[in-house]
């Protein structure tokens, strides 16, 4: 059941899919095939006209159908071809029809065989993707397919109902017939249950829709659904989307599901973690019996971040671990075979901390980047990571040690101010993690650069990174090797280069050493500036020249994640050619967002010098719909003053206040 609810949401995020209970195919009307546009949704670039699911759990069989209305160019390529990701070890796709109606009327039938492609192998566990290219597919095209997913007696399934689609959907129906065996039933809204039996759903529809009970099951049917909200900075969707998400469980209530569950964890977890007679031995060799209870922590960590981390390089299968006669079944076998997977890791720092003689607890979070926890659905597969807490100086430290090179004492973004459950002294609670602050993660960004009288641009940037920038790059040459990074790095910073400069990384300092910032010092070359007669207009901010603006849309509909807080501080300084200077140099800018954000800008010349500092503060990541109008005023305006210009001339230097730094 559980693998079956992990395929059927992947298969929602990924795919514009339906399921079908109809034996025939429907006849488009004229006004379908006419249609050019959708006055329910406009500039849309495709509809649905009808989409249908039936699950019939018995039977072991999901059907699935669609018609779409293809509108534009965009909507061809989003929908010519199909891909259905299913867990191959225990089901199947099969049945998979389609036709394409071009707008005359002309039927193209689909001839070809889907084709298997493989996504993901580990173990046993293999997700394929059944591929199929809808035939002759053209902008006013109408595109009408069916597939069918089939799984073997040993499964339930419960199936997560995504309502909202990444296109208008003007009609939608879906059944659900559960198996037949002694089952019970939880309604679920708003965290309200009124309590009948062990079959439970959660949901959240738009006005008017509810979901039906029926002789057989379950059923659901909505009209005019608009598209997924396509807008940066959003919070995972899933978490905002219209659905109705069914599951098998054997509790009654919310409270009972997470306590009982969140004991088994727990159980396992500390069966894990049980720090042995060979832990204990590994920590004397570690730690020293003078150290502080920070010391200690600190050289444990240090131990643990020389595994391997099977998350990010590559997992082990089963048949090697064999060959090479290893097994994982407690802390004592990852601490041995000097490798484990982001959990094992951090289960077996735990485990030694725990052999140190200091506490620590086990805590299991949801991905922010990809999920909300939803209590009201009963399912411990939300929660995708584990995370450690250590009490230090009468204060909770929580640590990420299963991301790799993740800093001492913090935690990857997406596990912060994330909700799961924690183990405590006396059980197991709901908890959220702590934030990280715009301290956490700051980048300071240096330019040493020199003009020639040619207008040739020569020089140096340095770059310093702490928290999320950091590790980000670290993890990237985790699965890559460095002069891929290299590229890639040259990649992301040129995209705010001025026009004519180019870049070239030299080197990165502390790439595998979390215990200190990681530093980049790039190569500067190119020209700079545009020269008219006597003048010459340069990008008075370096580093921002050429990036894009964002939040340009007026109004937004959703809420803003940015997911972390920052702090961004450069320092640039130029030397001009003998006789050029200044003729307009652009005044010291502020632009405050109090208590969320802040922006300061400084400019000068200094003898033949220009430089400026800038500083940009994020302190708050999320925001309400309601706050989008000052957080985009506030973006409109660092954006207008990064884009200012120095004015260049030949003549006699001026001298003015020392170099800005910015602060």
């Amino acid at each position: 059941m559980v693998v079956f609810q992990r395929l059927l949401v992947l298969c929602v995020a990924l795919v514009p899919f339906s399921a079908f209970g109809l034996a025939d195919w429907q006849q488009p009307t004229p006004e379908e095939l006419k249609m050019a546009s959708d006055p329910a949704a406009p500039n849309a670039p495709a509809v649905y006209l009808f989409r249908e699911e039936t699950v019939v759990d018995d039977y072991h069989m999901h059907s699935m159908y669609a018609r779409i209305k293809i509108l534009t160019e965009k909507g061809k390529e989003m929908f010519s071809d199909i891909e259905i990701p299913y867990e191959a070890t225990n089901f199947s796709i099969t049945d998979v029809a389609g036709r394409t109606i071009h707008a005359d009327g002309t039927v193209v039938p689909l001839t070809t065989k889907p084709i298997d492609k493989l996504v993901v192998k580990s173990g046993k566990y293999k997700v394929m993707e059944k591929v199929f290219s809808m035939p002759d597919v053209q902008v006013g095209s109408i595109l009408e397919y069916r597939w069918k997913l089939r799984y073997d007696d040993n499964h339930f399934s419960s199936p997560a109902w995504y309502i909202a689609q990444p296109v208008f959907v003007h009609k939608a129906h879906y059944h659900f017939s559960p198996t037949k065996s002694s089952v019970t039933i939880i309604h679920t809204e708003h965290g309200h249950q009124d309590v009948v039996n062990s079959l439970g759903y959660t949901f959240s529809l738009p006005s008017g829709g509810k979901v039906m009970e029926v002789r057989d099951g379950y059923d659901l049917n909505v009209e005019n659904i608009p598209a997924l909200p396509d807008e940066d900075f959003m919070p995972p969707f899933r978490s905002l989307s219209y659905r109705v998400i069914f599951y098998y469980s054997p509790w009654r209530t919310a409270d009972e599901y997470w306590r009982n569950q969140g004991k088994y964890w727990s159980k396992d977890f500390d069966h894990f973690a049980n720090p042995s007679g060979k832990i204990h031995g590994a920590v004397q060799q570690i730690v020293s019996p003078g150290d502080t209870d920070q010391q200690k922590v600190e050289k444990i960590y240090a131990a643990i971040m020389k595994l391997e981390n099977t998350s990010f390089t590559r997992t082990h299968s089963a048949e090697e671990n064999k060959a090479e006669g290893l097994k994982v079944k407690n802390a004592d076998d990852i601490w041995e075979q000097k490798r484990g997977t982001a959990d094992e890791i951090t289960r077996l720092f735990i485990a030694m901390v725990r052999a140190s003689g200091l506490k620590a607890y086990g805590m299991t979070v949801v991905d922010r980047d990809k999920n909300v926890l939803q209590t009201g659905y009963l399912d411990w597969d939300q929660l995708d990571d584990e995370l450690a807490i250590v009490p230090i100086g009468g204060k909770e430290i929580f640590f990420d040690p299963g991301q790799r090179y993740c800093e001492f004492g913090k935690l990857h973004w997406k596990h912060t101010m994330a909700n799961g459950v924690r183990q405590t002294d006396n059980g197991t609670l709901i908890a959220i993690t702590p934030p990280l602050t715009y301290k956490d993660n700051q980048t300071d960004r240096i330019a040493d650069l020199g003009l020639d009288p040619d207008g040739k641009l020569h020089g140096f940037i340095r770059l310093t990174m702490t928290g999320t920038e950091a590790l980000s790059w670290r993890h990237a040459a985790l699965e890559s090797d460095e002069e891929e990074v290299k590229k890639d790095f040259e990649d992301d910073l040129r995209r705010r280069m001025p026009p004519g400069v180019e870049i070239k990384t030299n080197h990165f300092v502390g790439l595998i050493d979390y215990s200190a910032p990681l530093l980049v010092q790039v190569d500067v070359s190119g020209t700079l500036g545009t020269s008219t007669g006597k003048r010459v207009f340069l990008p008075a901010v370096f580093f921002e020249a050429s990036a894009k603006p964002l939040f340009v849309q007026e109004k937004r509909e959703n809420p803003i994640d940015l997911h972390y807080p920052f702090t961004v501080h450069d320092q640039v300084t130029l030397a001009l050619p003998p006789g050029m200077t200044a003729e307009s140099v652009p005044k010291e800018n502020s632009v405050p967002f109090s208590p969320f954000a802040d922006y300061i800008a400084k400019f000068a010349m200094q003898g033949n010098t220009y430089a400026y500092g800038r500083l940009l503060r994020l302190a708050n990541p999320f925001y309400k719909v309601t706050e989008y109008s000052d957080l985009r005023s506030f973006y409109q305006k660092t954006n207008a003053d990064d884009q200012v210009q120095v004015v260049l001339k030949a003549g006699a230097a001026p001298t003015t206040a020392a170099v800005p730094s910015g602060k």
